[in-house]
């Protein structure tokens, strides 16, 4: 094991005896016999930089009791990481994020992030490893992700986080799909959004003086400026009032409308455990069909969301969206009469 993961294990050691109530105020000697017999310590000078490092590097107010001859955390509400405190399952919970994350790690638009995942990772494991009767208990991974390859947008999302981070306003050159040549934006970015396996920035645009969406991929070109940015709040924009009513991205100014939907068998199972959204109530059900109602903009991924049921489901109301649906059926089945 590499030494710096070694001498996180001690710290992680060292914190537990400054903890124990009932033998309060390690001395020195002691904390080096417990190091010795768990990690093979020898050194008396490993345990004072251990000590210094744990001061230094993570805050921890530890101090020499004269009076009681040991160590001690001069403030009683410090935690090392909070980690010493874990739970049988809270070590199992650590157990899936660790799982998750290094499917993460693996997909190639997290590559610019993969030494902090590494971290995180590295955190997890040395954690579990105090804890040896739970960390016995999950050998093998337990969690399996859905790898779907992001081919574009790598650099561009590391490239966005920053700013949005540190309130930069950026321009951007971008590339409509629909679109011959790419336009200069100046954005006030706000938030990254994915949705589909796509990532979005969401920002105030100068020109058009409104929050509008683009996606990461289709950016050619981001640079940060020194104009002066303006902060989300100064435009009342709400990330979770934006897309209140919004299936995906797609946060368009008009109101949302009472969209119903009648979905047969199998399709009626399937969307009463996975709702569209989170407004979706079921307004009738019966042994071959139900119908439910959605508080939603009409926008493009509502249109695609709806045509992937295929024969499944029916559109209900409103009017409008029924006439979208059947000209978009009628457009497919051109292609099968070879028209």
């Amino acid at each position: 094991m590499p030494s710096s993961k070694l001498a996180f294990l001690r710290y992680l050691l060292i914190d537990e005896m400054l903890r124990n109530k009932q033998r309060k105020f390690p001395t020195k000697e002691e904390i080096l016999e417990a190091c010795n017999d768990r990690f093979g310590v020898t050194s008396a000078s490993t345990i004072e930089k251990d000590l210094n490092a744990m001061r230094f590097e993570f805050d921890a107010p530890i101090e020499y009791n004269k009076k009681e001859k040991g160590y001690e955390y001069t403030e009683k509400s410090y935690k090392f990481l909070g980690l010493s405190h874990l739970s049988q399952q809270d070590v199992l919970a650590l157990t899936f994020v660790e799982s998750v994350l290094k499917d993460f790690r693996e997909l190639p638009i997290f590559a610019e992030f993969s030494d902090a995942v590494d971290k995180v990772i590295d955190g997890v494991q040395m954690t579990k490893a105090t804890k040896n009767n739970t960390a016995k208990a999950v050998h093998h991974q337990c969690v399996k992700i859905d790898k779907i390859p992001y081919i574009n947008g790598n650099t561009q999302l590391s490239q966005l986080i920053n700013p949005i981070i540190n309130k930069k306003v950026i321009d951007i050159f971008y590339k409509k799909f629909n679109a011959e040549t790419t336009k200069k934006y100046t954005i006030h970015p706000y938030l990254l959004k994915e949705y589909k396996n796509m990532w979005y920035l969401i920002g105030y645009v100068d020109d058009y003086k409104e929050v509008r969406t683009f996606g990461i991929d289709r950016m050619t070109y981001i640079e940060e400026t020194d104009k002066t940015y303006i902060p989300a709040q100064a435009i009342n924009f709400d990330a979770d009032n934006f897309y209140k009513h919004c299936l995906g991205v797609t946060a368009l100014d008009s109101p949302p409308e009472k969209i119903v939907l009648q979905f047969a068998a199998p399709a009626m199972h399937y969307i009463k455990t996975q709702p569209l959204h989170s407004s979706q109530v079921v307004e009738e059900e019966t042994d071959n069909y139900c119908t439910v109602a959605l508080e939603l903009v009409i926008n493009y991924e509502l249109l695609r969301e709806i045509l992937s049921y295929g024969s499944q489901v029916k559109v209900v109301s409103p009017i409008t969206l029924q006439q979208q649906v059947e000209k978009e059926l009628a457009a497919s089945l051109q292609l099968y009469n070879g028209k």
